[in-house]
């Protein structure tokens, strides 16, 4: 007799994202105009005050003498403080300095660990150079494996020197791009098959959908409301706030059958909903309607939204990837287990297994960008 499995693992995360408007237009349209003595002058106490963009566009000011002296040391001072707080850009640049002996002599395992910081954060060009550094071990143990898993995410995402580098390695992806602490399945998922061989024609599928509503904005709350809601305090000036609820839903499709006193089962796809059930923006309502105080917050919750998107847009492909590349059992490959229930069991664990890492990759990469947006 044939049954079918249908299990869901939903995982809900709310993040509130309190906004301290800083608006950074200014100088990056000078910057991008090449009046780089207005945009220093705009960015510096911006990031004096910690905001990783504008320590980013500091170090890059500095670094290549763009309307001033050129002054590494200080360069890679903005550079750092940018990285550390997230920014990809800085990052990478770090990783290439350190490549470049900013310190004397090349340090690569300083610099493999800026591009795996990048690389983690979606920056092709740093997973391309992270793999090469795993390819030739230098800073890193050498590891075909691994390498192949960052050129090949590089690859995915368009990098366009990374397919020579595959086909000269001649190695193939590996499972996932940076797995090497990966868990096992349980031992019975480990066993050898001797499954008769299930559906041998039946399709391993893997669908990826977003869901994104539509924005509501709520002008009711005044700004000691909004601090209350954030947990910073009703005496904390929060103008606006961009409070989104995300859930993750995972929808594993397995069959299997029982043979005597043993169950064969596989799994035929996964159905993944990356959902915001709802996405609310505030604007206190101290600030009138209209005004250009209200304007600004808006524009600058606004820009929260934007990331949001981005981020399920960037992620959806990856999650994908990971589901197609990882050891499934699926109909050409079926796996013996004790019971229906095992089975049951273990689909929850390949589930869970496989995508645990890139759901929590998926949040700590929305949550540095969003407070790159602040």
């Amino acid at each position: 007799m044939l049954r079918r499995k249908s299990l869901a693992l939903v995982v809900a995360f709310v993040v509130a994202l309190p906004v301290m408007a800083q608006d950074l237009d200014q100088g990056l349209a000078a910057y991008k105009s090449s009046d780089y003595a207005a945009a220093l002058a705009e960015l510096l106490p911006l990031a004096r005050r910690g905001d990783p963009i504008a320590q980013s566009y500091v170090g890059v000011i500095y670094h290549h003498g763009l309307g001033i002296e050129a002054d590494l040391a200080k360069a890679v001072r903005w550079y750092e403080k940018a990285a550390n707080g997230g920014d990809v850009l800085a990052q990478r640049i770090l990783g290439d300095l350190h490549v470049e002996g900013v310190s004397g002599s090349p340090d690569y395992a300083a610099a493999a660990q800026w591009y795996e910081a990048a690389a983690n954060g979606g920056d092709t060009e740093a997973q391309r150079k992270l793999g090469e550094l795993y390819l030739a071990g230098r800073g890193v143990p050498r590891d075909p494996k691994i390498a192949a898993g960052w050129l090949n995410s590089a690859k995915e995402q368009g990098d366009p020197g990374t397919r020579q580098k595959l086909q000269e390695a001649q190695v193939k992806p590996p499972t996932s791009p940076n797995k090497k602490h990966r868990r096992r399945h349980t031992a019975s998922l480990r066993r050898p098959s001797s499954c008769i061989s299930g559906m041998p024609d039946a399709p391993y599928h893997v669908d990826v959908k977003i869901d994104f509503p539509p924005t509501h904005l709520n002008h009711s709350l005044s700004r000691a409301e909004l601090g209350k809601i954030t947990g910073a305090g009703h005496n904390q000036r929060i103008f606006g706030l961009m409070k989104p609820d995300m859930r993750l839903k995972t929808l594993p499709r397995a069959q299997g059958m029982s043979m005597g006193n043993k169950y064969c089962f596989w799994i035929n796809g996964f159905e993944i909903i990356l959902r915001y059930s709802r996405i609310e923006i505030y604007v206190a309502r101290e600030y009138l309607v209209g005004s250009c105080t209200y304007k600004a917050i808006l524009n600058h919750e606004l820009q929260h939204v934007l990331v949001a998107r981005r981020n399920l847009n960037q992620y959806a492909p990856l999650i994908r990837k990971v589901l197609i590349s990882s050891p499934i059992p699926t109909a050409q490959t079926p796996i013996i287990v004790a019971s229906a229930t095992e089975a049951t069991r273990g689909v929850q664990e390949i589930s869970e297994e496989s995508l645990a890492p890139i759901y929590k990759s998926m949040m700590r990469s929305l949550e540095r960008a969003q407070k790159i947006v602040d």
